[in-house]
């Protein structure tokens, strides 16, 4: 994938990190840099104009500006983990190929960058440890939001009969397509804003998006959950938490400023 991305890059300030989660998690994908000259933050996207916005926000918070650049998602690979590591027990992600064959373990082939689902974020591994918790062999799965898609590739390494991956980005879709093929994994890969291209039920829908849009999805789940079906929803910031106390959580996990959900309809 031969792409040119634009990239505008901010000093980074550890203080404010949760705030920067909460203006970009979901909606961009965004690492830091360590250098001899200090530690900056890079947001990415292959819609420059996006960008501004994002430039604008950021500088809203405190955070400085330093410049916009073209970047190729090779570049990427030197601010970036490219050994493997374990995501969650008894699951190991493999940013860069080594060929592993690791005993009683699964191993997911997920290159870093790209789109948001690499195996480093919170989020992600509260709900691929929600996935490896609930899932049983021949269970159907929807992974909504699908990023990267692997949560998509784990449910169907864990057993999963069909599944289902969908993202209203169209580069997630290509993206978590090749990854799908890099893992020998047969997903069906969609384009789909929520559930508008979304046909049949699921025992398990998996989404790791923005609280707001995780409410809007919900309004629409029941229609696409077996009976005794759950979701497991990622992505929820602290203090949006509450947006979900009406429903009936039956778990809950919390990493950081993070949150995870278990629910049932």
């Amino acid at each position: 994938m031969n792409k040119v991305f634009k990239e505008i890059v901010f000093n980074f300030d550890e203080s404010k990190q949760e705030e920067i989660d909460e203006l970009l998690y979901g909606e961009y994908d965004y690492y830091t840099i360590d250098s001899s000259e200090g530690k900056f933050l890079a947001v990415v996207s292959f819609y420059p104009e996006q960008l501004e916005g994002v430039k604008e926000k950021l500088t809203e918070i405190g955070l400085k500006y330093v410049g916009m650049r073209e970047t190729k998602p090779e570049d990427w690979v030197k601010n970036i983990i490219t050994e493997p590591f374990e995501m969650i027990e008894g699951v190991v992600v493999d940013p860069m190929d080594h060929n592993l064959e690791e005993k009683d373990k699964i191993v997911l082939k997920i290159p870093q960058g790209l789109a948001f689902g690499t195996g480093l974020h919170q989020t992600t591994k509260m709900s691929a440890a929600y996935l490896k918790k609930y899932l049983k062999p021949g269970m159907d799965v929807l992974d909504l939001g699908c990023g990267s898609g692997i949560l998509g590739i784990l449910a169907k390494k864990l057993g999963a009969n069909r599944v289902v991956a969908v993202d209203n980005d169209p580069l997630a879709v290509e993206v978590a397509q090749e990854n799908a093929v890099r893992n020998r994994v047969d997903i069906d890969v969609k384009w789909s804003d929520l559930f508008s291209n979304v046909e049949g039920k699921f025992d398990i829908i998996v989404s790791n998006i923005i609280a707001e849009i995780l409410v809007e999805m919900l309004k629409q789940a029941k229609n696409h959950l077996k009976d005794d079906g759950i979701l497991i929803l990622s992505g929820i910031i602290t203090q949006k938490s509450n947006l979900f106390d009406q429903y009936n959580v039956i778990e809950k996990m919390v990493m950081d400023e993070w949150n995870a959900l278990v629910i049932k309809i």
